[in-house]
């Protein structure tokens, strides 16, 4: 039943909200990589890891370098860095790298979150209500 719900949100979801998801996603599989490596549980912090890094992969393939500008430029090479001390992570099970990877979705989520607000509230009508014609 999880896995339907989860399906069905991913399929509705707007590409704002996708984003969303996918940073939440990788925060959390950054945390669990890392107490899998505190329990010496090798192979399965390796498969978080390599989900992230499939998201790494994902979120720079997204990026309109047209549209984007000098934003997309700066996310590109940020995704490109994250994925790259990501693979170092996985192969010396460095938590410090781990660690500066999950500082950075975190901020990020922030960000996208502070962003995906502002935009909302700047197509809301003004006064509060709105008129159907």
């Amino acid at each position: 039943m999880k896995d339907q719900y989860l399906e069905n949100a991913v399929l509705t979801a707007s590409p704002a909200k996708l984003v969303e998801m996918l940073y939440e996603k990788s925060v959390e599989l950054l945390k669990e990589a890392k107490e899998l490596i505190e329990k010496e549980l090798f192979l399965e912090a390796n498969e978080r890891i390599k989900r992230v890094q499939d998201i790494v992969i994902e979120l720079n393939a997204s990026l309109d370098m047209e549209k984007g500008g000098q934003i997309a430029e700066s996310l590109r090479s940020l995704y490109l860095y994250m994925y790259r001390t990501l693979v170092e992570a996985n192969i010396k099970k460095d938590i410090k790298k781990i660690d500066e990877i999950l500082g950075y979705f975190e901020e990020l989520l922030e960000a996208w979150r502070t962003a995906m607000k502002s935009a909302s509230v700047d197509k809301k009508p003004q006064g509060g209500f709105s008129v159907s014609v």
